[in-house]
């Protein structure tokens, strides 16, 4: 099997026909599946699986978006665009034409991202991206949208979520939140484009993929702070003096000051803010979330070591304030001049910490992530998952990697993540802590400055021991591997599918001229398929109760037992039961056919797949003074009442799964005891078809075994059916009339023949019906000797 119809089979099998797919009936998207598996936009699993929440992966929604849109698949380039979609995988036709059109783009290093999962918020994106909608703007809109995590949003996605939540494309979670980088699964996939078919029915536009959403901004480079002029050496915190009484306000003086800033954002904290300010008088560096409009308001402020002050010398001249004591953030200068008036605030400068030098990122293993700083850190201050970005990139959309957990390690951070990363595959990783007070900071109280995105990439020296050891480790899992249907055991196809992807890997290792990246791949496809091995390994047996089974004994029977038997019957009855119609048997990742075998003089049954004997079913009572059970039957295993049971005693038949001679599940039945025959609760008598019609309070079933079902109609023109009326005109069976028990086996219908009617044409209207019973049964052989009904008319 070559490793593209490998992928094909594991990643993105055969189209299934709606009808064969088993495991929608419970999923909110299971008229979209049915819908698009119709069009043919989407596909089954195999073995009539959809797999709903299942991740839906990059190359499959390139898949959905070029069979949505109907885009050109015939002139694919004869060269691949990307090395991980080669030219004979399953998608590639699809992903070159979705690529043709603009809608998605590479991760870079000529990657398109093979098996990358897709997000929610970037599923928002394509789908708004592929109808081609101008949604710029569309952000404003979040915060009537009341998402509890509206603020995770990325940036480069807040336009697209709001256009498509607006469409009916997308809606919240039940927990009123978005979860922007939850991983798309199948049958939200299936029920959005559904959805997006419609939507480009009604605004059929071209996608305009000129630009692309989420370019982030740089961070404004940090310039070398301006020294506080030597001219003015009065500057300092809340002791500055003012000259020659600048607080005395003048009659004429009624214009405030202009203070502009000359310092560049950000300042360092052990410098000084520079300013200048049109008049003489004072300065104050205020937080920037205060507003004072007042000089009393402003002194305040320094009293309670909030802000800073300082003294202007002359009209113009550059003015230092200090930043001593001062917590770090935002601030803004404002001025007053000898009358007392208070100038406008300046822009906004940010106080900051002396920062290290950028770190050095690399990847220690396949996990782990390294920002490596030039001085030990203060093992005090450990950042939050939440301060980093690691992610993949396709154009400016975002795949975001989990984070487990962040560590400190002498001068480094390490950032584990949740998954194994693939060799040779580049990710962007980003720090920007949410709380500045909490950042990474080094011994001797620098902090860390904003970081990245970098592109880091893990591909290690010793990639060609590596796939060594990886051949020689599936080597052995394959030799280890029993091939068989039964528990721990493996398909043919599968051992045979991972001696082919060995195969593959074992080329490039003995090849002289494989490159890095080459050996890398190969790694990566063999440790991607001996997972997918592993998980095909036989698993468990399962049982459950069958849908509606129920078990049903009376003892007043006269000792007819039920039968279990292990054949296949369109409708049970009391003596004699479907063991199929009681519980069912799967296996988790098969859809074989499971069937049964009565061993006799057992009270067992063989389970078999494909003729195979792969375990038996063992049938027990809870309680063998109620209920009996054995196998001295030939035709199955015989279920007994023990005289003494009474409708109200609790007992229960319990069937245990048998494998490799392990008990591997087990269910139980409840056993009803029932032993009060039917009633008619209501006879009718519709004289326009000539029908008669009985309801029962059970269901009603007719036995050889006691008194089978007849029934008898007379006619008495003058309502007297007595022992001495001469008025009683009996209908004969057949000729007159014909009873039948309902489908649904709810009561019993008696409908008059054309030649019953006409004989009764001279008598009618007038006079009445009497209906007797016998032999109406229900499901537990109980019956009626009797019953007399005239029903109204």
């Amino acid at each position: 099997m070559t490793t593209a119809a490998l992928l094909s089979a594991c990643a993105f099998p055969a189209h299934a026909a709606p009808a064969s797919l088993t495991d929608i009936s419970n999923s909110y998207a299971k008229d979209a599946i049915l819908e698009l598996v119709d069009k043919g936009i989407i596909n089954g699993k195999g073995n009539g699986t959809f797999d709903p929440t299942g991740k839906i992966y990059r190359q499959d929604f390139a898949i959905i978006l070029a069979k949505a849109l109907s885009l050109d698949v015939t002139s694919a380039p004869p060269s691949p665009t990307f090395s991980d979609i080669p030219a004979t995988h399953y998608s590639y036709t699809f992903v070159e034409a979705a690529v043709k059109a603009g809608l998605i783009k590479g991760q870079g290093n000529g990657e398109f991202g093979l098996g990358e999962n897709l997000s929610r918020q970037d599923m928002a994106v394509l789908f708004i991206r592929a109808l081609g909608i101008d949604a710029s703007g569309k952000a404003a809109e979040l915060g009537n949208l009341n998402f509890r995590d509206a603020a995770s949003i990325s940036n480069y996605a807040k336009d697209a979520v709001a256009a498509a939540v607006e469409l009916k494309l997308l809606s919240g979670l039940t927990d009123g939140s978005f979860n922007p980088a939850g991983s798309a699964d199948r049958q939200s996939v299936a029920l959005v484009a559904s959805r997006f078919l419609k939507a480009k029915d009604e605004l059929p536009q071209i996608p305009d993929t000129t630009t692309e959403p989420g370019n982030p901004t740089p961070p404004p480079a940090t310039e070398k702070p301006v020294p506080p002029p030597s001219t003015n050496n009065n500057s300092g915190g809340g002791g500055a003096t003012a000259p020659s009484n600048p607080g005395t306000p003048s009659e004429s003086d009624t214009i405030p000051p202009t203070v502009t800033m000359v310092s560049t954002s950000p300042v360092m904290a052990d410098l000084h803010v520079i300013v200048r300010s049109t008049e003489s008088g004072i300065v104050y560096l205020v937080p920037a979330s205060k507003t004072a409009t007042t000089k009393a308001q402003l002194e305040s402020l320094v009293a309670e070591k909030l802000a800073n002050k300082a003294i202007v010398a002359s009209a113009n001249a550059e003015t230092a304030i200090t930043t001593t004591h001062l917590a770090l953030g935002d601030y803004k200068v404002y001025a007053v001049d000898s009358s007392g008036n208070v100038s406008a605030a300046t822009s906004t400068i940010v106080l900051q910490a002396r920062v290290m030098e950028q770190p050095t990122l690399y990847f220690s293993d396949q996990r782990t992530l390294v920002f490596a700083y030039n001085e030990n850190l203060n093992p005090q201050f450990v950042p939050g998952v939440e301060d980093f970005s690691v992610y993949t990139e396709d154009g400016t959309l975002k795949f975001p990697k989990a984070i487990e957990h962040v560590r400190i390690i002498e001068n480094k951070v390490e950032i584990v993540l949740a998954e194994t990363l693939q060799l040779g595959r580049s990710i962007k990783a980003a720090f920007n802590p949410l709380d500045s007070g909490a950042s990474v900071r080094s011994l001797t109280g620098k902090i860390s400055p904003v970081v990245g995105p970098a592109s880091v990439t893990y591909l290690p020296d010793n990639v060609k021991e590596m796939l060594d050891d990886l051949i020689a480790e599936a080597n052995a899992l394959m030799e280890s591997a029993e091939i068989g249907n039964t528990l721990g055991k493996y398909p043919q196809e599968a051992v045979e599918s991972l001696n082919g992807v060995i195969q593959l890997a074992l080329s490039a290792a003995e090849n002289p001229d494989a490159t890095p990246q080459t050996l890398a791949e190969g790694y990566n496809s063999l440790s991607s398929f001996m997972g997918v091995f592993r998980n095909l390994q036989v698993k468990p047996l399962t049982i459950s109760l069958a849908q509606d089974a129920s078990f049903v004994l009376n003892t007043k029977t006269q000792g007819s037992p039920t039968v279990v038997s292990d054949y296949t019957s369109m409708d049970d009855t009391y003596n004699k039961r479907s063991i199929k119609k009681l519980i069912q048997i799967k296996r988790d990742g098969s859809n074989a056919q499971i069937e049964y075998q009565y061993n006799q003089g057992k009270p067992e049954m063989s389970i078999l797949q494909d003729y195979e004997v792969i375990g038996h079913i063992e049938i027990e009572s809870s309680d063998p003074s109620l209920v009996l059970v054995s196998g001295e039957s030939q035709n199955g295993i015989t279920v007994k009442p023990i005289f003494g049971a009474q409708e109200n005693s609790t007992a229960s038949l319990r069937f245990k799964v048998i494998e490799s001679g392990k008990e591997t599940g087990s269910v139980e039945l409840p056993v009803t005891f029932d032993f009060t025959p039917p009633t008619v609760t209501q006879a009718t008598y519709d004289s326009s078809q000539g029908t008669f019609t009985l309801m029962s309070n059970e269901l009603v079933y007719s036995y050889y075994e006691t008194v089978p079902l007849s029934i008898l109609v007379d006619y008495s023109g003058n309502n007297d059916f007595s022992s001495n009326s001469s008025d009683i005109f009996p209908l004969i069976l057949g000729e007159d009339f014909m009873y039948n028990i309902m489908n649904d086996r709810s009561g019993i219908s008696i409908s008059l023949t054309p030649k019953g009617i006409a004989k009764l044409s001279t008598q009618l209207p007038g006079g009445a019906f009497r209906l007797t019973i016998n032999g109406m049964s229900d499901f537990a052989m109980n019956w009626q000797m009797r019953i007399e009904y005239v029903p109204a008319r």
